[in-house]
């Protein structure tokens, strides 16, 4: 498995020499257990943070870049006025890839794109699309439609389904969170479009 830490000062390095000076990481976790994310940054107080890296991105057959990537793009959260990602943060993210090419930083990237296989990610319980980004973020309605795993036997079937009424991807939730009660708030992770949400019948 490769050194988060190691890579993580890399990418600071990196980032300080084109000019860009992150805030303070007080922590640099391997998070073994999400699904949806490749990577979170949480801000724990005015200019300190957390930040997380999915193990899947750790792997010794995972390519550097594609680690660095996810890494770069939480530490670009650290940025003052980073924490969401317009503005400020896709600026900043632009003028990484202009100075390094061999980075794509946005804001969801497939598993195709980080190198790994839809069969082997799909069977270990990841979806197709994932995504990094804050908690902030999260909270402030920027959380885009993901593809969810398929129900386990038994549960209840979801009873609301949001579809991306631009490219047609659809995820379905059980509870009435903020993203069913103000879809508005919310946009396609995959093309940016808008979600519409409909309740569905119990019955199938």
């Amino acid at each position: 498995m490769k050194d988060l830490e190691r890579l993580a000062a890399r990418c600071e390095a990196e980032l300080e020499a084109i000019g860009i000076r992150c805030g303070t990481v007080r922590s640099w976790s391997v998070n073994t257990r999400a699904k949806k994310r490749w990577g979170r940054c949480r801000q724990i107080s005015p200019g300190v943070f957390d930040i997380d890296i999915s193990e899947r991105l750790l792997g010794d057959e995972v390519e550097d870049t594609a680690a660095k990537e996810t890494i770069i793009h939480e530490l670009l959260h650290t940025v003052e006025g980073c924490l969401g990602h317009k503005g400020k943060w896709k600026l900043l993210a632009q003028m990484v890839g202009r100075a390094y090419p061999q980075y794509h930083i946005k804001r969801t990237s497939s598993c195709e794109e980080k190198g790994i296989s839809r069969e082997t990610a799909v069977g270990n319980g990841a979806v197709p699309e994932m995504w990094a980004g804050t908690d902030a973020s999260r909270a402030a309605g920027k959380a885009g439609v993901q593809r969810t795993r398929a129900q386990k036997g038994g549960a209840l079937p979801p009873r609301y389904r949001i579809t991306c009424t631009s490219c047609g991807s659809r995820a379905y939730r059980q509870r009435a969170s903020r993203l069913i009660q103000r879809p508005e708030e919310f946009r396609c992770g995959r093309c940016g479009g808008k979600l519409m949400v409909e309740v569905r019948d119990p019955r199938g």
